[in-house]
């Protein structure tokens, strides 16, 4: 990707694009489930990110040693969404679970805002999540609890997010969180249920595991870094809760997964709601962009999704 190419394209375009790749990115992660389940899968993706991430970056070791009280945390987030959300889209349809994913910052929203409309936003959310955990979640009650502990740490992720945005200089803060994470993950994933060393280092899986990495991360932050420095935070926060929808769509297209009339209701009800919370959201100068670690409910699975 070419700065002058992302510097010509309209940044709403360069956001959706990001957010089309990151579930494209995901749907290709559930193939990958068939060979190395979505624990192998979970530990491929995140060291693949890391050091791509890190040589795109090349952030300084001395940023680590500085800042590991507020990075050790942020990767622990990052490892505990990133099984959580591939252990629940193994089990439920992609759109299900990023919808469902979304539990968490807006029960965030309704706890942090004042005024009494985001309330009720936040209870027609409440009924599509219960509708969309009663048609499905109770067919997996684990995937719906992974989905929910997704949301949660989700969450915490962008809490987390803006301080190390704030503290950490470029790409240096994530770049070093993906690497805490997959540190962390290497102990954790052979806990869940990881496959053989054998397997793992297949080429073919090492090559999906990129194909994933790149998807997944660097194509949409890329794309999402080039779209802040010229989006209003307000467009940014409307644009970035049609990822379920997204998620849905390509659930359908490539992984045959069908929703329900009544399931995408539901889906349309919890993106009306955040977009309902978002709207009045951001009180930023339009021309200030937030940082690039201060993400929106919808770039869970990017680093997530």
């Amino acid at each position: 990707m070419r700065p002058y190419a992302l510097g010509a394209a309209p940044a709403p375009l360069l956001l959706l694009t990001g957010m089309v790749s990151l579930q494209f990115g995901s749907a290709f992660a559930k193939r990958l489930f068939e060979e190395t389940g979505p624990a192998g899968a979970t530990l491929l993706r995140l060291l693949v990110a890391a050091a791509l991430l890190c040589l795109m970056s090349r952030p300084a070791p001395r940023l680590l040693r500085t800042h590991w009280r507020l990075l050790l945390p942020y990767g622990a987030v990052l490892t505990v969404m990133q099984f959580a959300f591939y252990e629940a889209t193994s089990r439920l349809p992609l759109g299900v679970v990023v919808t469902l994913e979304f539990s968490g910052p807006l029960l965030l929203a309704a706890l942090t805002s004042r005024r009494a409309l985001d309330r009720l936003w936040v209870a027609l959310a409440a009924a599509g999540l219960l509708v969309l955990g009663g048609t499905r979640g109770m067919d997996d009650p684990v995937g719906l609890a992974a989905s929910l502990l997704t949301g949660a740490a989700l969450t915490g992720y962008i809490l987390l997010g803006a301080r190390v945005g704030r503290a950490v200089p470029g790409g240096s803060g994530l770049a070093l969180g993906l690497t805490v994470a997959a540190v962390l993950a290497l102990p954790t994933a052979p806990a869940l249920g990881l496959p053989s060393p054998e397997v793992l280092l297949r080429p073919g899986v090492l090559g999906a595991a990129l194909a994933v990495a790149v998807l997944t991360t660097v194509v949409p932050f890329s794309l999402e870094f080039a779209a802040l420095r010229r989006m209003p935070p307000r467009v940014f926060a409307v644009l970035s809760t049609v990822e379920p929808v997204i998620a849905a769509l390509v659930g359908l297209v490539l992984l045959g997964e069908h929703l329900s009339p009544a399931q995408w209701a539901a889906v349309l009800g919890v993106v009306a709601a955040a977009v309902g919370t978002a709207v009045p959201a951001s009180t930023a100068p339009p021309d200030t962009p937030p940082a690039p670690s201060d993400r929106s409910p919808s770039r869970k699975n990017g680093v997530h999704s």
